[in-house]
């Protein structure tokens, strides 16, 4: 009983948007320049160390070792004493993770207990550690992943506060989500200004987003270039012979297409176009467009619009967003299904409500709705539901849902003022 209460007790972070946190606590911080990893660690360690914890910082490239003691000593006046009785240390990677010539998960994790025991052994709280990543290669990252996996999976039972550094330019797509997955919460820091999820959902929409906006036009010019190509030559007679071997390869460049404008809609750098509307008109422009899709789907949309305020919005976002709702509301519906748009005013806010009459959602990704790359189809990619979510936020708007056996109903709640 004594040590969950001790595992419970909050300890100051000392980064600045994140509030207290328990012992036990796994972050992720991506960072894009020195200047901004310094502007995590500094606090973050500061922090631990005035409040009676054991500290450590396992460095790697922009900062080194002896980069990293200059910059403590100037930014902790009482380093000398902190060092002097050992309640704080720098290694370098070599020192801690790949000191046996190889990296072993384990190994490492076996090692921070054995801190953590001799630690609290000698009067500390617990330990404040954080390890940079610069260092990994290719062929250490499936080990080192399946480490934080461990890390994850047992800190909550530890005496330990663990920070993970990341530099955002030197990790891929399928690396970020790697790293996103496997801590509890994840920020980024980058140009002097906090870029930060609400822990376990908004933090993988954001950082993906990130990286969306830098890569997905590069991506795109060449395929629309092949596509040409494709056409060109599928109108030649001699190719004839090949006209379902062309229609295959351009409708999956168009499926290529689709998913980079999922991920290009995630992205909060788009320009807007920010005017006074009625949510009214625009469902009621969008309503032929839906009653396609419904028909196509053998179901029926029903449009409920009450009185509501114009409000400052993107058109064209907002068409986004009751695209996505309602697409999956008819997939979600058996044959015969009815969705129902509706419009009210509640609490001062406009609310857009797209009710469906399917199965409900199912516990297991209740809690991960809206997070990218969760999907429940075969097909799908997991980013309508996260752009929705990306798009409300930039437009003054927050979503949430309720969901049971007789269907589910997505709200989109907009503020006025």
């Amino acid at each position: 009983m004594e040590l969950a209460k001790a595992l419970v007790k909050q300890r100051n972070c000392g980064i600045d948007y994140i509030d207290a946190i328990p012992w036990g606590t796994h972050i992720c911080g991506f960072y894009q320049t020195k200047e901004d990893l310094l502007s995590i660690i500094i606090p973050y360690f500061k922090a631990g160390l005035e409040n009676n914890e054991f500290c450590m910082w396992v460095t790697s490239e922009p900062i080194c070792h002896d980069e990293a003691m200059q910059v403590f000593e100037y930014f902790i006046p009482k380093l000398d004493l902190y060092l002097k009785r050992g309640q704080i240390e720098f290694l370098s990677h070599k020192e801690w993770y790949i000191k046996y010539g190889d990296f072993n998960g384990l190994a490492v994790l076996d090692s921070w207990i054995e801190k953590i025991k001799n630690a609290t052994s000698k009067g500390y709280e617990g330990i404040r550690i954080c390890g940079n990543t610069t260092w990994l290669k290719n062929r250490y990252w499936k080990s080192f992943i399946d480490y934080e996996k461990m890390v994850n999976e047992q800190i909550a039972n530890l005496k330990m506060i663990a920070l993970c550094t990341y530099q955002l330019d030197k990790c891929d797509i399928q690396q970020v989500y790697d790293i996103v997955n496997n801590h509890q919460f994840s920020f980024i820091r980058c140009k002097d200004t906090w870029d930060s999820g609400n822990l376990s959902k908004f933090d993988r929409i954001h950082i993906v987003s990130e990286i969306a906006s830098s890569i997905a036009h590069e991506i795109r010019n060449p395929l629309t270039t092949v596509r040409g190509f494709l056409q060109l030559i599928q109108n030649k007679d001699t190719s004839n012979s090949f006209t379902n071997y062309f229609n295959l390869m351009i409708e999956e460049l168009d499926r290529a297409n689709v998913i980079i404008s999922e991920f290009l809609s995630l992205s909060r750098n788009k320009e807007k176009n920010i005017k006074k509307e009625n949510i009214n008109d625009v469902l009621r422009a969008m309503f032929p467009l839906l009653q396609a899709d419904a028909i196509k789907n053998n179901n029926e949309i029903s449009m409920k619009l009450g009185d509501i305020f114009e409000i400052s919005i993107d058109g064209n976002d907002i068409r986004q967003i009751i695209l996505n709702l309602v697409r999956n509301g008819l997939e979600a519906m058996n044959a015969g299904g009815i969705l129902t748009l509706s419009t009210h005013m509640k609490d001062e806010k406009v609310v857009l409500s797209v009710q469906d009459q399917g199965s409900g959602i199912s516990e297991e990704i209740i809690n991960k709705i809206g997070t990218p790359f969760i999907t429940t189809k075969e097909c799908g990619t997991g980013l309508g539901l996260a752009a929705c979510y990306s798009i409300a936020s930039q437009n003054n708007a927050h979503i949430h849902f309720h969901t049971g056996s007789s269907g589910t109903t997505f709200y989109v709640k907009f503020k006025t003022t």
